[in-house]
């Protein structure tokens, strides 16, 4: 007995043990964009340093398209066990809003992980648009009476939405054409094939920097320090508008709450790293970690901004 007693008790030690080793595998971390953009570069910096801390690999898997629905349904569809993330951004609070019959309920099917980061949007225009301040180009632009085009990151995406606000702005009508992340809506612009995006800040600067683009303003209250060339759209002349990326991360509803807050504090954690710093900064970005449960609550007052802005634009779900 006694010995069936201590054979027991070690098995019970080491299901202990294995319950608290935490990640036990390797992580997957889904970006639902192509590869080259801003979230991309991130999540592979993190990925990084996250794998260093924790001793496992991190699988960065870009899965891109649907508006981030191809994604978040591949998050979906792996084990509740914490060891899957999904790189998400504003289009996952605006999707219910624009697709009809969205595969999942973002509210009961996901939990907040972490925020990761944010940046402000730099409009950018094609060097074959005839204007080289905001003005001229919203002159230009109204003179194209909708002829005119933008592209963004994903149909329901920030810089989606964040155009749509442009236009009302400015009395603009312009024509939206959706690409699978910032990088090929950046390249859009450089072929000429649309005019102009609201781009992410370490996406474009080097093609402004190359003069491939034209950059004629910046979001937020103050300039960019990648880009400190570039008046903001108030020294422009558009005070009040605003547009950002912001990055966070989800799980799967029904992970163990001590396996969200690992998850949770080695992410946070990672992006005090040098090389993920450096890669912030390369990317015109600011570390906005939080606790799951402020994301949560910072994603439900971003679903209801861009559900007035939404309504805003008449945009319909379809």
């Amino acid at each position: 007995m006694k010995k069936f007693m201590l054979g027991l008790g070690l098995c019970l030690v080491s299901a202990a043990a294995a319950a608290q080793k935490f990640p036990s595998q390797p992580l997957t971390l889904i970006v639902p964009y192509a590869a080259g953009g801003s979230s991309d570069a991130l999540a592979r910096s993190l990925a990084q340093a996250v794998g260093r801390e924790a001793g496992v690999a991190v699988v960065v898997e870009n899965r891109p398209g649907g508006s981030t629905v191809i994604g978040a349904q591949a998050l979906l569809g792996k084990p509740a066990d914490g060891h899957t993330l999904f790189m998400m951004a504003a289009s996952f609070v605006i999707n219910p809003y624009l697709i009809k019959s969205l595969p999942y309920d973002t509210r009961k099917d996901f939990q907040p992980v972490t925020q990761l980061a944010s940046n402000p949007h730099v409009l950018v225009v094609s060097s074959r648009v005839p204007a080289n301040d905001l003005k001229g180009f919203i002159d230009w632009a109204r003179a194209q009476q909708g002829k005119a085009s933008f592209s963004s990151f994903g149909n329901g995406s920030s810089g989606h939405l964040g155009f749509e606000l442009f236009k009302q702005r400015a009395g603009v009508d312009m024509l939206h054409v959706p690409y699978k992340g910032s990088a090929p809506a950046t390249m859009a612009v450089l072929a000429g094939e649309v005019d102009a995006t609201l781009g992410d800040v370490g996406v474009v600067a080097p093609h402004i920097a190359a003069g491939k683009v034209k950059a004629l303003a910046v979001s937020g209250s103050q300039r960019s320090a990648a880009l400190p060339g570039v008046p903001t759209f108030a020294e422009a002349g558009l005070a009040g508008f605003a547009s950002e990326t912001w990055m966070g991360l989800l799980t799967r509803a029904g992970v163990e709450g001590d396996r969200v807050e690992r998850l949770h504090q080695l992410f946070a954690q990672a992006l005090q790293d040098a090389e993920v710093q450096k890669t912030l900064q390369q990317q015109g970005m600011e570390a906005r970690p939080s606790a799951p449960a402020d994301f949560a609550r910072f994603l439900q007052q971003q679903s209801a901004l861009y559900r007035v802005a939404v309504d805003k634009a008449g945009l319909k779900p379809e």
